[in-house]
């Protein structure tokens, strides 16, 4: 009888690590589902925006002298969109450019300098993009990149990945664009989040990775043994006076 008592306790004991087995690997494993789904991303050109830095470089093939384009190529290459989302460029004066892409940018400059500069190249980029990482990574802060295609997973690999307390349904991405706040909650168990419009990051976006329900639970027990035990022991302490006392009294 007790054989198939102890028998019984290893089989239940056996199932219940298998469960918690499974319920952490849930809670963990990342792309669990969608994976079948998944195609070639298409990343999309960012737009301008107030603040943003860019580097425009203009050159001829017209001659190998570039002397001509030394007025173009000016302030080291690096213009700042000031928050009117306007540029002073040469020869042209003030020009709006929020809301334009490197490329359409590009080529307004191209039809409007080639009117002083024969055969002219022009080359826009994004100086370089910033995102704002916190909460349960294991690098919070600023993560900066010189490239313009920048994804969720880029921005998480910066910031040396997931902590274990991390919650892998709750990664919000919070984005300011034309005066509107957006908000994007991603799963990152689902491989359908590419298809989130917060895949590919925008300038200054913030993200956010929320906290596990365990580290909660692990802080409200800290706080019981920080808050509630130093209690306890007074109290103990001063029944044990009590009772010594009483044992005086009854002597």
């Amino acid at each position: 009888m007790k054989k198939i008592v102890l028998f019984g306790f290893i089989i239940g004991l056996f199932f219940t690590s298998c469960t918690n087995y499974k319920k952490l690997e849930k809670q963990y494993q990342l792309f669990q589902t969608g994976l079948d789904s998944m195609s070639k991303y298409s990343y999309k050109s960012l737009t301008l925006k107030p603040y943003d830095v860019i580097i425009i470089k203009t050159y001829t093939t017209a001659t190998s002298n570039q002397d001509q384009t030394s007025l173009f190529n000016i302030l080291g290459n690096k213009f700042t969109i000031n928050q009117n989302g306007t540029i002073d460029l040469p020869k042209i004066g003030i020009l709006k450019v929020e809301g334009l892409t490197c490329k359409q940018l590009k080529t307004v400059l191209i039809n409007e300098w080639s009117k002083y500069v024969k055969d002219i190249l022009v080359d826009v980029q994004f100086a370089g993009l910033t995102v704002n990482v916190l909460g349960e990574v294991a690098s919070q802060g600023t993560k900066k990149f010189e490239k313009e295609e920048v994804t969720i997973i880029d921005v998480l690999a910066a910031s040396g990945g997931l902590n274990l307390d991390a919650k892998r349904n709750d990664i919000l991405v919070i984005r300011e664009d034309s005066g509107r706040r957006q908000h994007y909650l991603l799963d990152l168990r689902d491989a359908n989040f590419y298809t989130s419009p917060a895949y590919q990051l925008q300038q200054n976006d913030l993200v956010y990775v929320g906290a596990s329900t365990k580290k909660f639970k692990n802080l409200s027990g800290a706080e019981f043994r920080n808050n509630i035990m130093p209690l306890t022991q007074t109290i103990s302490i001063v029944i044990s006076f009590l009772n010594f006392f009483l044992l005086l009294s009854n002597k």
